[in-house]
């Protein structure tokens, strides 16, 4: 014969139906948590490749303000001008009106991770930026570079008088323009500089940071001279042999104008 539970009809009462034991409570929660670990490795990916994709994008608009200045100029802007505060990504301002220390101007990975974005910094010491510009090409002004080399100027120009003429390009689908800048710590967060530069870190440094690891699955967003992006392995990017021809408007090594081995941000 059935008993009858306490709320006087048969079975348990609706108290003891709905409650869980602890095992139960512990088995549930353990459930949970490896579901949830094995989550976060996806989710983190989704977020990095959202952030590299918004990257490319920005970097996109940078490259279209990029052709429209130069086919009204005729030539590329100079990374600075003595007669003006302006730099480079200031000169685009008429042609993509988004200030370049604006978050939605930079990298997002960049600003993530507590990137300066500082108007002052980037006109007065070339940082405070995630983004930066060739603007000498493979020489990149390292330690005690000869001045005949550093004439060279073989990138979209440093100055005015070196600016480079749109056609003077000579394979515009390979040369680098604007890359996610190599960083490095400052405080508690990064600072990015606005020069693009190949050799050791430490020779570049504006402040006393250690360069920080690439912003994109081990590599640099790049914007080339022909508006395209694609992301570069940074032991391609920063290893001569593979890169230099990329970083020259007229598309050679000009292995003349390397730094000494010991100076190879990537040595291999």
């Amino acid at each position: 014969m059935s008993s009858k539970g306490k709320n006087g009809g048969l079975g348990p009462s609706l108290s003891e139906a709905a409650g869980f034991s602890l095992l139960e409570l512990l088995v549930v929660t353990a459930i949970v948590v490896i579901l949830a670990a094995l989550m976060l490795p996806a989710l983190s990916d989704a977020k990095a490749k959202a952030g590299s994709t918004t990257c490319a994008s920005r970097l996109r608009q940078i490259g279209l303000a990029l052709t429209m200045y130069t086919s009204e100029s005729q030539r590329y802007p100079p990374l600075a001008d003595r007669r003006s505060p302006d730099l480079c990504f200031h000169k685009l301002y008429p042609y993509y009106p988004v200030r370049c220390t604006n978050a939605s101007w930079n990298c997002p990975i960049y600003v993530a991770n507590k990137g300066i974005l500082s108007e002052s910094l980037v006109r007065s010491n070339s940082v405070g930026i995630s983004y930066a510009y060739n603007d000498v090409g493979i020489v990149s002004g390292w330690p005690d570079c000869p001045r005949s080399i550093f004439a060279l100027q073989l990138g979209l120009g440093h100055l005015p008088m070196d600016s480079k003429k749109d056609l003077a390009v000579a394979a515009p689908s390979e040369m680098y323009a604007v890359a996610d800048a190599r960083a490095e710590t400052f405080g508690r967060g990064i600072a990015g500089g606005i020069k693009m530069s190949v050799w050791l870190f430490d020779a570049y440094s504006y402040f006393t940071g250690a360069e920080t690891p690439p912003p994109h699955a081990q590599g640099y967003n790049m914007l080339f001279c022909d508006g395209h992006v694609a992301l570069v392995k940074r032991r391609d990017y920063l290893y001569p042999p593979r890169s230099a021809t990329h970083w020259n408007s007229d598309n050679q090594p000009h292995p003349e104008a390397w730094a000494p081995t010991n100076l190879w941000a990537v040595q291999q």
